[in-house]
């Protein structure tokens, strides 16, 4: 099925409230099937917390749909397993209501084995190094599943054109099916260089976003409207005796020179005391640190005051991080620290946060969104009302300071349907 033949009305029409949306999300999804019948590739962008994988997933069951007894495979792409797991739950729970026939939910990730080339039809989520590697082993295994495509869904949509995931993706979109970005940053860097250009370019610059009502812009009408937590950030001076070079254009913080700010001593401190205060008035407090050693120390620290104090990184073993953050996301009433370094930015989703703490320098606009975004889920979700974001600065690193300016900084790039 071409994109033009994709009446976008009618598949809209359909996924109504089994498996509900909100109003502003009903209206985001209009728009990207309506945009999809003019051009095969569209962005839908969503800051986060507001739902991008619910719509996304209701744009995929519409694209199965459409395809009947043709044995169509739609392939979620993610970089991390987090987000192929969360992508996998909420993709089988949507299809119980929105399918109109039996099809299975392929797992391809971690240490999961299978013939790319004789699926059962449905839904295929995979994450990006694996089909990468699957490539090397076999090629053309990724041209010959593109004949079988019914739609491409890239996760996480600025990592797009790196240059494994670009190839992956071109190569099943060899024949044209829809393409859709998810992303809370439609770009790469907070300057515009080429890279936002050529990301825009992969996509048509096409996008779909929430219509802000008469707000200031569509962060500023969820939160007005309860669908996201009201942020008050809080900017906390530490000075760091070791010189931290300044990072090039497009470029973050290398990671020789966040161990060193990993190991001062009055940055680790800060970190600690900053925990210690959000613990007496949060009950889940998430924080991003610059090094592995400063998560796992700082972690220790603030569990032998007596709180429930946890650390993740990279090679925590699959059962204790999740059982760690089970119990992160559960029900108790006692107050908890989650200390993290190069995880939990993205695919991770515990609504009760209501506190970040950014110890984790960075000249990212992308990475502080998607740190940020961890507390910003509202009432309306499960979330809270208002939340806290502590920004650990000093005056020789750069930093950001607001959702609204970020949500909207990548705007000239894109084309925007009239009525958003």
């Amino acid at each position: 099925m071409n994109a033009k033949d994709f009446v976008a009305s009618e598949a809209a029409e359909r996924f109504t409230p089994a498996y509900g949306l909100y109003p502003y999300q009903r209206q985001v999804l209009h728009d990207l099937l309506e945009a999809l019948a003019e051009s095969s590739r569209v962005v839908a962008h969503l800051p986060t917390g507001a739902g991008k994988t619910r719509i996304a997933c209701h744009a995929a069951a519409a694209l199965l749909n459409r395809y009947g007894s043709e044995n169509k495979v739609v392939i979620w792409l993610a970089s991390s397993e987090e987000l192929c797991e969360q992508a996998a739950v909420n993709l089988a729970e949507a299809w119980k209501h929105l399918g109109n026939r039996e099809a299975a939910v392929h797992r391809y990730w971690r240490s999961a084995s299978m013939d790319l080339g004789r699926l059962d039809e449905g839904f295929l989520i995979a994450s990006l190094p694996k089909l990468w590697a699957a490539n090397h082993r076999e090629v053309g295994i990724l041209t010959s599943l593109a004949n079988r495509t019914a739609g491409v869904i890239f996760d996480e949509a600025h990592q797009a054109i790196a240059r494994t995931y670009n190839f992956v993706t071109e190569q099943l979109a060899t024949y044209g099916p829809p393409l859709i970005g998810l992303t809370a940053t439609p770009g790469r860097s907070g300057e515009l260089g080429d890279e936002d250009y050529d990301l825009a370019a992969m996509f048509n610059e096409r996008k779909v976003t929430i219509h802000p009502r008469g707000h200031e812009s569509a962060v500023v009408y969820l939160i007005k409207q309860g669908y996201l937590a009201e942020p008050e950030f809080i900017f906390v001076d530490a000075n760091i005796e070791a010189p931290i070079a300044e990072p090039l254009p497009g470029m973050d913080y290398r990671q020789d020179d966040l161990d060193v700010i990993g190991r001062d001593r009055a940055w680790s401190e800060e970190v600690v005391g900053l925990t210690r205060k959000a613990l007496a008035r949060h009950r889940r407090v998430m924080v991003f640190c610059p090094s592995v050693a400063c998560a796992e120390e700082s972690a220790r620290m603030i569990a032998s005051e007596g709180f429930w104090s946890r650390s993740i990184i990279a090679s925590t073993p699959k059962e204790r991080r999740q059982t760690t953050i089970d119990e992160f996301r559960g029900d108790g009433t006692a107050p908890m620290a989650l200390f993290n370094y190069g995880v939990l930015t993205a695919g991770f989703d515990a609504p009760r946060t209501s506190c970040i703490i950014v110890a984790r320098p960075t000249a990212s606009l992308v990475l502080y969104s998607q740190m940020v975004g961890r507390a910003m889920r509202g009432r309306r979700s499960g979330g809270n009302r208002r939340c806290q974001i502590y920004t650990v600065v000093a005056t020789s690193l750069r930093g950001f300071g607001s959702v609204v300016e970020a949500f909207g900084n990548w705007e000239e790039l894109w084309r925007i349907p009239s009525s958003s």
